[in-house]
């Protein structure tokens, strides 16, 4: 940055410094600027150090407090006034002299025959001269990450980027699981989560208890990790951002992308013993064993957003799906050496990030218990059989459809259906003409209804949806689409 101080100090310039302000001289100059608009302050925008020679303003009349005072009220660092034999000002006037020192606003004068262009041309070259140093820095640096990367790791390379901008740095998992270090704190990993599925890869500012953080995404297309810092630092925004650029990109190189760990542990696959329940979780999780671990199961799962999230959130996370449902093993991060009431409070917290992936993610808690490992593969058992059935196989390939190109295609299909003021009636009327294959009275002997409304009910969607039941195509279409529409 190029500070008022540094622009004083130009002896090729010779400012005559009047009222000096000892914030204003440690403050980043924006832009030196001319104008001798009489409202100018209302194209400003702060930073600004402001050359006039006193055209469109009486600067030594009544009207010069104002004029003071709506400059230094949008944040101008300093006014600069042009003096010269020629202008209207060959000294300072006494007015402005005495406003700015009361107010508080940098004042100097540029003499004959300095002109303003001169003023603006030596913040430029040092403008200049600073990028030119800053991105030599962020050059520097940037060869020094990859190097670390190269030879140490991850870790290396966040722990240079701390020192480089002298403040803490964290990185971790899309989910806030530790990669370098521990993992985020549960707020911060809440915002993280619901970040993770947005498209943007822009950097974003998260606020906790203890102020701002900026996490930075690594990845090309999606999220594979974030870096975590401080927002409030000092020092060049544009170096900073650069290095943070820098190493995110380095970053992305080092993550292998991992699939979920679905449907990996015996424990949903093998009724298991005691002794083997605990040993295949010790072998799947790394965790201590353990003899009851909280079973969730969700449903409405589509596409892979929901494993993706839930596998990322650590070791002890354990993932199966079963079509439009996917069960979730996890016990926090209990470990033999927590009291009892710390590891209460890991487990819930686990637990409140396995909740927020399932808002986020848009799941319905259909089964949520504490129960013995033994027990975790009768329990999906049951509860897979009971929901999904026969089409369990078709179900699972449409749940990984993208959610919005599914929509679309039930609106197109059923649309005009969904939308009529019989709609209900006729929706379990056209479900029961795809199970029952057509045929009328086995629909009619379902729904408790006579043959001939059947009939009736069947031409009106029929009209409604724009197609002939009686052709396999249209009612494979349909029959997508109810499938869909359940999803």
């Amino acid at each position: 940055m190029v500070t008022l101080s540094q622009l004083w100090a130009r002896q090729e310039l010779a400012l005559e410094v009047v009222v000096d302000s000892p914030s204003a001289r440690l403050e980043d100059v924006t832009i030196v600027h001319s104008s001798e608009l009489p409202e100018v302050d209302e194209w400003l925008a702060g930073g600004e150090v402001l050359l006039t020679i006193g055209v469109g303003q009486d600067l030594g009349g009544d009207g010069v407090a104002d004029y003071v005072g709506r400059l230094k009220r949008v944040g101008v660092h300093a006014l600069g006034i042009g003096l010269g034999s020629a202008l209207p000002w060959q000294v300072i006037p006494a007015a402005l002299l005495e406003q700015a020192a009361a107010q508080g606003l940098a004042l100097f004068g540029v003499p004959e025959p300095v002109p303003f262009v001169a003023v603006v041309d030596a913040f430029t070259r040092m403008r200049e001269e600073e990028t030119t140093r800053e991105l030599s820095r962020a050059s520097s640096a940037g060869r020094r990450f990859a190097t670390d990367l190269a030879h140490q790791g991850p870790a290396a390379l966040v722990d240079d980027l701390a020192s480089t901008l002298g403040t803490g740095v964290r990185f971790v998992s899309p989910t806030g699981r530790g990669l370098t270090g521990g993992d985020a704190e549960n707020l911060i990993r809440h915002e993280l989560i619901a970040e993770a599925v947005k498209p943007s890869l822009a950097p974003r500012l998260l606020r906790t208890e203890s102020g701002i953080v900026e996490a930075v995404p690594v990845g090309d297309e999606q999220v594979r990790g974030w870096i975590l810092t401080p927002a409030e630092v000092t020092g060049n925004s544009r170096t900073r951002a650069l290095l943070l650029s820098t190493a995110a990109a380095l970053l992305s190189l080092s993550i292998t992308e991992e699939s979920p760990r679905r449907s990996v542990s015996r424990l949903f696959t093998t009724p298991l013993g005691a002794g083997g329940a605990r040993a295949e979780w010790r072998q799947q999780t790394g965790l201590a064993p353990a003899s009851r671990v909280k079973f969730t199961v969700f449903g409405g799962v589509r596409g892979e957003v929901p494993e993706t999230l839930l596998g990322d959130l650590g070791a002890g996370t354990l993932l199966a799906r079963a079509g439009s449902m996917i069960g979730v093993i996890e016990a926090g991060t209990q470990k033999a050496d927590l009291s009892r009431d710390d590891v209460a409070e890991s487990a819930a917290d686990h637990a409140s990030v396995v909740d927020r992936v399932a808002e986020v993610a848009g799941l319905d808690r259909l089964f949520a218990k504490s129960i013995p490992l033994t027990q975790i593969h009768h329990t999906w058992t049951v509860w897979r059989t009971q929901h999904e059935g026969a089409t369990s196989d078709v179900r699972a390939l449409l749940s990984s459809i993208d959610e919005s190109a599914a929509q679309r295609f039930v609106d197109r299909v059923l649309g005009t259906l969904l939308a009529s003021q019989d709609g209900r009636d006729l929706l379990l009327t056209l479900r029961s003409f795809i199970a029952a294959g057509g045929v009328k009275d086995t629909i009619a002997a379902e729904l408790g209804i006579h043959r001939h409304t059947v009939r009736a009910r069947m031409a009106k969607i029929e009209t409604l949806l724009g197609r002939d039941l009686t052709r396999a195509e249209s009612v494979q279409a349909v029959a997508l689409a109810l499938e869909l529409a359940e999803l």
